[in-house]
């Protein structure tokens, strides 16, 4: 990755509410509380905490953008942030010995999922590997990237979570998109309040996944696994199966196929469509 100097306006004000949100939320918990940056834009929340890494230590971190203007999903795909009607939000976690369980953005997702839940959204589920779905339409995504530690520097895990707050009709896109502001009567939960409860819910269930991977949280993603149970088409091949599940173990989503075979499918390898779902 070349590193590129990054010029951005930190919003003081907001970074001060946020972390106060954050600290009271995690008071009196035995986990590691991050320093909070809220940007007023940004192209990339996940890039801008891989690139001012080396001058940030190594302690964690929480980066949220009122804008962003080329943030990355899965597969390359741009993800741009609109000031306010996007939660944007990056959170960097230092890993001295690089090493990660496979299964970690499938708990990233189930921790998102939860803390939606508990802002009093109900039905939203997970979409393996990374999409937040609700009633269909997507709601959200999930990137995970890792830098491996060097001889002088700690391995960084970055964490990158976006979610549709408000006008997801606009964004123009070729699939049925959603925002919380459809879902809630008084409209979407507060921006920085929407941040401050994910990244609590991140950082209590960081130092668990780490040790345990997802085993501890299967039957919270069997109740939340939007595509368990149903018929899906891999796409690239065509190939046609029944989801049986998500490994624990790998992250890898397990799949039926019509002839029988039981097949681990890779994320990084292949995407897939849920035939009911789209």
């Amino acid at each position: 990755m070349t590193e590129t100097p990054f010029t951005v306006c930190i919003m003081a004000a907001e970074s001060a509410r946020l972390k106060e949100w954050v600290d009271g939320l995690l008071a009196g918990g035995a986990v590691a509380v991050p320093t909070v940056e809220v940007l007023e834009s940004v192209d990339s929340t996940n890039r801008y905490l891989l690139e001012t890494a080396a001058a940030a230590g190594d302690v964690p971190r929480a980066c949220l953008a009122r804008s962003q203007t080329a943030g990355r999903g899965r597969r390359g795909r741009i993800w741009h942030a609109r000031p306010g009607a996007s939660l944007a939000l990056s959170l960097a976690w230092p890993i001295p010995h690089g090493r990660v369980p496979p299964s970690y953005p499938v708990g990233v997702g189930i921790g998102v999922v939860q803390a939606l839940e508990g802002l009093g959204l109900e039905g939203v589920r997970l979409k393996w590997p990374n999409d937040l779905m609700v009633d269909g339409a997507k709601l959200g995504g999930i990137l995970v990237e890792q830098r491996m530690p060097g001889p002088d520097r700690p391995g960084w895990l970055i964490v990158g979570i976006g979610i549709n707050r408000e006008s997801a009709d606009t964004l123009g896109l070729e699939r049925a998109v959603t925002d919380l502001a459809s879902h809630f009567p008084g409209g979407a939960p507060e921006w920085l309040e929407l941040a401050a409860r994910v990244i609590e819910r991140q950082c209590r269930l960081h130092p668990v996944l780490l040790r345990e991977g997802i085993a501890p949280l299967e039957a919270e993603l069997e109740r939340i696994d939007l595509l368990r149970g149903h018929a899906i088409e891999v796409l690239g091949d065509g190939a046609h199966a029944r989801a049986l599940g998500i490994d624990p173990a790998s992250g890898c989503l397990v799949a039926v196929f019509d002839d029988g075979a039981v097949r681990h499918l890779h994320s990084g390898e292949v995407s897939v469509r849920g035939c009911e779902h789209g």
